[in-house]
Protein backbone atom coordinates (compact mmCIF):
# COMPACT_ATOMS: atom_id res chain seq x y z
CA UNK A 1 0.00 0.00 0.00
CA UNK A 2 2.66 2.84 0.74
CA UNK A 3 4.41 1.81 -2.42
CA UNK A 4 1.19 1.98 -4.39
CA UNK A 5 0.78 5.46 -2.74
CA UNK A 6 4.54 6.53 -3.43
CA UNK A 7 4.34 5.92 -6.83
CA UNK A 8 0.86 7.45 -7.61
CA UNK A 9 2.09 10.70 -5.73
CA UNK A 10 5.67 10.77 -8.16
CA UNK A 11 3.24 10.32 -10.99
CA UNK A 12 1.09 12.95 -9.67
CA UNK A 13 4.15 15.21 -9.28
CA UNK A 14 5.54 14.19 -12.68
CA UNK A 15 2.12 14.97 -14.52
CA UNK A 16 2.38 18.76 -13.02
CA UNK A 17 5.73 19.26 -13.70
CA UNK A 18 8.08 16.75 -16.32
CA UNK A 19 4.93 15.67 -18.24
CA UNK A 20 3.82 19.92 -19.39
CA UNK A 21 6.91 20.39 -20.59
CA UNK A 22 7.12 17.83 -23.30
CA UNK A 23 3.56 17.73 -24.21
CA UNK A 24 3.27 21.91 -24.70
CA UNK A 25 6.19 21.61 -26.75
CA UNK A 26 3.80 19.69 -28.95
CA UNK A 27 0.83 22.65 -27.85
CA UNK A 28 3.13 25.28 -29.02
CA UNK A 29 4.25 23.27 -32.25
CA UNK A 30 0.11 22.98 -33.02
CA UNK A 31 -0.49 26.55 -32.15
CA UNK A 32 2.31 27.41 -35.23
CA UNK A 33 0.61 25.37 -37.49
CA UNK A 34 -2.54 26.59 -36.74
CA UNK A 35 -1.39 30.12 -37.05
CA UNK A 36 -0.14 29.27 -40.77
CA UNK A 37 -3.57 27.24 -41.47
CA UNK A 38 -5.33 30.78 -40.31
CA UNK A 39 -3.40 32.76 -42.12
CA UNK A 40 -3.86 31.12 -45.48
CA UNK A 41 -7.49 30.61 -45.01
CA UNK A 42 -8.66 34.52 -43.76
CA UNK A 43 -5.78 36.38 -46.01
CA UNK A 44 -8.46 37.44 -48.17
CA UNK A 45 -10.17 38.99 -45.32
CA UNK A 46 -7.31 41.34 -44.45
CA UNK A 47 -6.32 39.44 -41.19
CA UNK A 48 -3.51 40.16 -39.52
CA UNK A 49 -0.89 38.07 -37.28
CA UNK A 50 -1.63 39.96 -34.38
CA UNK A 51 -5.13 39.58 -34.62
CA UNK A 52 -4.69 35.61 -35.31
CA UNK A 53 -2.32 35.51 -32.41
CA UNK A 54 -5.07 37.23 -29.89
CA UNK A 55 -7.87 35.13 -30.86
CA UNK A 56 -5.47 32.02 -30.43
CA UNK A 57 -4.42 33.11 -26.85
CA UNK A 58 -8.12 34.05 -25.82
CA UNK A 59 -9.14 30.96 -26.80
CA UNK A 60 -6.02 28.95 -24.59
CA UNK A 61 -7.06 31.00 -21.74
CA UNK A 62 -10.94 29.70 -22.01
CA UNK A 63 -9.88 26.11 -22.62
CA UNK A 64 -7.36 26.65 -19.50
CA UNK A 65 -10.61 27.25 -17.65
CA UNK A 66 -12.84 24.06 -19.37
CA UNK A 67 -12.61 20.47 -19.59
CA UNK A 68 -11.85 20.76 -22.48
CA UNK A 69 -8.17 20.90 -24.19
CA UNK A 70 -6.38 23.78 -26.25
CA UNK A 71 -4.97 21.19 -28.75
CA UNK A 72 -8.46 20.07 -29.83
CA UNK A 73 -10.09 23.66 -30.08
CA UNK A 74 -7.18 24.68 -31.93
CA UNK A 75 -7.41 21.91 -34.88
CA UNK A 76 -11.40 22.40 -34.86
CA UNK A 77 -10.77 26.40 -35.57
CA UNK A 78 -8.51 25.81 -38.41
CA UNK A 79 -11.85 23.50 -40.04
CA UNK A 80 -13.89 26.32 -39.29
CA UNK A 81 -11.37 28.73 -41.50
CA UNK A 82 -10.89 26.50 -44.19
CA UNK A 83 -14.40 26.05 -44.20
CA UNK A 84 -14.68 30.09 -44.83
CA UNK A 85 -16.11 31.41 -41.50
CA UNK A 86 -13.88 34.39 -40.46
CA UNK A 87 -11.63 34.30 -37.70
CA UNK A 88 -13.28 35.86 -34.47
CA UNK A 89 -16.77 34.13 -35.31
CA UNK A 90 -15.07 30.74 -35.76
CA UNK A 91 -13.75 30.68 -32.18
CA UNK A 92 -17.06 32.30 -31.08
CA UNK A 93 -18.49 28.55 -32.19
CA UNK A 94 -15.83 26.74 -30.83
CA UNK A 95 -16.50 27.88 -27.54
CA UNK A 96 -19.89 28.11 -28.28
CA UNK A 97 -19.77 23.78 -29.18
CA UNK A 98 -17.80 23.17 -25.74
CA UNK A 99 -20.51 25.23 -24.06
CA UNK A 100 -23.13 23.18 -25.30
CA UNK A 101 -21.47 20.05 -24.95
CA UNK A 102 -20.70 20.64 -21.22
CA UNK A 103 -24.07 21.68 -20.82
CA UNK A 104 -25.27 18.36 -22.88
CA UNK A 105 -23.19 16.26 -20.26
CA UNK A 106 -20.86 15.31 -23.44
CA UNK A 107 -16.81 14.70 -22.82
CA UNK A 108 -13.82 16.60 -24.82
CA UNK A 109 -13.54 14.04 -27.55
CA UNK A 110 -17.55 14.14 -28.39
CA UNK A 111 -17.26 17.48 -28.56
CA UNK A 112 -14.19 17.90 -30.92
CA UNK A 113 -16.17 15.58 -33.20
CA UNK A 114 -19.07 17.87 -33.43
CA UNK A 115 -16.50 20.43 -34.04
CA UNK A 116 -15.41 19.03 -36.76
CA UNK A 117 -18.71 17.86 -38.38
CA UNK A 118 -20.02 20.99 -37.97
CA UNK A 119 -17.22 22.63 -39.65
CA UNK A 120 -17.90 20.57 -42.74
CA UNK A 121 -21.39 21.46 -42.90
CA UNK A 122 -20.46 25.25 -43.30
CA UNK A 123 -18.70 24.42 -45.43
CA UNK A 124 -21.65 23.21 -47.98
CA UNK A 125 -23.66 26.19 -46.22
CA UNK A 126 -26.38 24.11 -44.46
CA UNK A 127 -26.58 21.39 -42.34
CA UNK A 128 -28.05 18.50 -43.74
CA UNK A 129 -29.25 15.02 -42.02
CA UNK A 130 -25.70 13.20 -42.04
CA UNK A 131 -24.48 15.80 -40.41
CA UNK A 132 -27.00 16.43 -37.42
CA UNK A 133 -26.61 12.38 -36.98
CA UNK A 134 -23.49 12.87 -35.73
CA UNK A 135 -23.88 15.42 -33.69
CA UNK A 136 -26.62 13.52 -32.04
CA UNK A 137 -24.19 10.57 -31.62
CA UNK A 138 -21.63 12.96 -30.02
CA UNK A 139 -25.10 13.54 -27.13
CA UNK A 140 -25.09 17.18 -28.36
CA UNK A 141 -28.24 17.03 -31.22
CA UNK A 142 -31.42 17.56 -27.53
CA UNK A 143 -34.01 19.81 -27.22
CA UNK A 144 -31.71 22.61 -26.32
CA UNK A 145 -29.62 22.78 -29.26
CA UNK A 146 -32.74 22.28 -31.50
CA UNK A 147 -34.72 24.65 -29.65
CA UNK A 148 -32.35 27.69 -29.95
CA UNK A 149 -31.43 26.44 -33.41
CA UNK A 150 -35.10 27.19 -34.27
CA UNK A 151 -35.52 30.53 -32.35
CA UNK A 152 -32.94 32.14 -34.57
CA UNK A 153 -34.50 30.72 -37.31
CA UNK A 154 -37.63 32.38 -36.49
CA UNK A 155 -35.67 35.81 -36.15
CA UNK A 156 -34.08 35.23 -39.82
CA UNK A 157 -37.55 34.84 -40.58
CA UNK A 158 -37.78 30.84 -41.91
CA UNK A 159 -41.04 29.29 -40.87
CA UNK A 160 -39.39 26.97 -39.19
CA UNK A 161 -42.28 25.44 -37.10
CA UNK A 162 -44.61 24.57 -40.37
CA UNK A 163 -41.67 23.13 -41.97
CA UNK A 164 -40.84 20.75 -38.91
CA UNK A 165 -44.59 19.87 -38.78
CA UNK A 166 -44.84 19.13 -42.35
CA UNK A 167 -41.73 16.68 -42.32
CA UNK A 168 -42.91 15.50 -39.14
CA UNK A 169 -39.56 15.60 -36.98
CA UNK A 170 -36.73 17.96 -36.41
CA UNK A 171 -34.90 15.48 -37.54
CA UNK A 172 -36.27 15.00 -40.90
CA UNK A 173 -37.03 19.06 -41.32
CA UNK A 174 -33.06 19.23 -42.04
CA UNK A 175 -33.94 18.01 -45.65
CA UNK A 176 -35.72 21.12 -46.63
CA UNK A 177 -32.08 23.05 -45.93
CA UNK A 178 -33.67 25.72 -43.88
CA UNK A 179 -30.17 24.88 -40.93
CA UNK A 180 -27.89 27.64 -42.86
CA UNK A 181 -24.59 28.01 -42.23
CA UNK A 182 -26.00 31.72 -40.94
CA UNK A 183 -27.92 30.30 -38.29
CA UNK A 184 -26.10 27.37 -36.77
CA UNK A 185 -23.56 31.12 -36.83
CA UNK A 186 -25.43 32.54 -35.03
CA UNK A 187 -26.58 29.92 -32.75
CA UNK A 188 -23.25 28.90 -31.69
CA UNK A 189 -22.12 32.56 -30.92
CA UNK A 190 -25.31 33.14 -28.66
CA UNK A 191 -23.67 30.23 -26.60
CA UNK A 192 -21.24 32.52 -25.40
CA UNK A 193 -21.93 35.16 -23.03
CA UNK A 194 -20.33 37.41 -24.79
CA UNK A 195 -21.81 36.55 -27.80
CA UNK A 196 -25.59 36.57 -25.72
CA UNK A 197 -24.90 40.01 -24.61
CA UNK A 198 -24.30 41.57 -27.44
CA UNK A 199 -26.93 40.33 -29.39
CA UNK A 200 -29.48 40.98 -26.34
CA UNK A 201 -28.64 44.10 -26.32
CA UNK A 202 -28.97 44.84 -30.10
CA UNK A 203 -31.94 43.16 -30.38
CA UNK A 204 -33.39 45.57 -27.08
CA UNK A 205 -32.00 48.40 -29.12
CA UNK A 206 -34.26 47.13 -31.78
CA UNK A 207 -37.20 47.69 -29.64
CA UNK A 208 -38.22 43.89 -30.12
CA UNK A 209 -36.81 42.46 -26.92
CA UNK A 210 -37.89 43.37 -23.08
CA UNK A 211 -34.81 43.74 -20.57
CA UNK A 212 -36.70 40.49 -19.11
CA UNK A 213 -35.99 38.98 -22.35
CA UNK A 214 -32.51 39.78 -22.97
CA UNK A 215 -31.77 38.89 -19.12
CA UNK A 216 -32.93 35.22 -20.02
CA UNK A 217 -31.11 34.90 -22.70
CA UNK A 218 -27.80 35.76 -21.17
CA UNK A 219 -28.62 33.68 -18.20
CA UNK A 220 -29.18 30.73 -20.55
CA UNK A 221 -25.36 31.88 -21.80
CA UNK A 222 -24.05 32.20 -18.52
CA UNK A 223 -25.52 28.52 -17.26
CA UNK A 224 -23.54 27.05 -20.40
CA UNK A 225 -20.64 28.14 -19.57
CA UNK A 226 -20.74 27.78 -16.06
CA UNK A 227 -21.16 23.95 -16.90
CA UNK A 228 -18.06 23.89 -18.96
CA UNK A 229 -15.55 26.32 -16.64
CA UNK A 230 -16.78 25.42 -13.37
CA UNK A 231 -14.83 21.47 -11.86
CA UNK A 232 -17.36 18.92 -10.08
CA UNK A 233 -14.98 16.25 -10.03
CA UNK A 234 -11.47 15.60 -9.19
CA UNK A 235 -11.00 14.03 -12.60
CA UNK A 236 -12.15 17.73 -14.12
CA UNK A 237 -10.02 19.06 -11.39
CA UNK A 238 -6.87 17.12 -12.75
CA UNK A 239 -7.29 17.65 -16.22
CA UNK A 240 -8.17 21.64 -15.61
CA UNK A 241 -4.38 21.68 -13.52
CA UNK A 242 -2.48 19.77 -17.00
CA UNK A 243 -3.91 22.08 -19.25
CA UNK A 244 -2.99 25.26 -17.20
CA UNK A 245 0.55 23.44 -16.72
CA UNK A 246 1.15 22.66 -20.39
CA UNK A 247 0.09 26.64 -21.75
CA UNK A 248 2.25 27.84 -19.06
CA UNK A 249 4.91 25.89 -20.39
CA UNK A 250 3.99 26.50 -24.35
CA UNK A 251 3.91 30.13 -23.62
CA UNK A 252 7.94 29.53 -22.45
CA UNK A 253 8.68 27.68 -25.38
CA UNK A 254 7.72 30.57 -27.43
CA UNK A 255 9.03 33.38 -25.20
CA UNK A 256 12.57 30.95 -26.12
CA UNK A 257 11.65 30.42 -29.51
CA UNK A 258 9.47 32.53 -31.01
Amino acid sequence: ITNAAVNTGTMMVKALTVDPIMQCFSEYETKMNLIQTIMLNTASKGTSMNEVTKVIDDLNVYADKTIYNFAEMTRNIGTFTAAGVALEPAAAAIKGIANLAAASGSNSMQASTAMYQLSQALATGTVKLMDWNSVVNAGMGGELFQNALKDTARRHGVAVDEIVAKNGSFRDSLQEGWLSADILNETLNNFTVDGAKNYSRGMMEAGQWTQEQADAFVAQAVSMEDAATKVKTFTQLWATLKEAAQSGWGKSWEIMIG
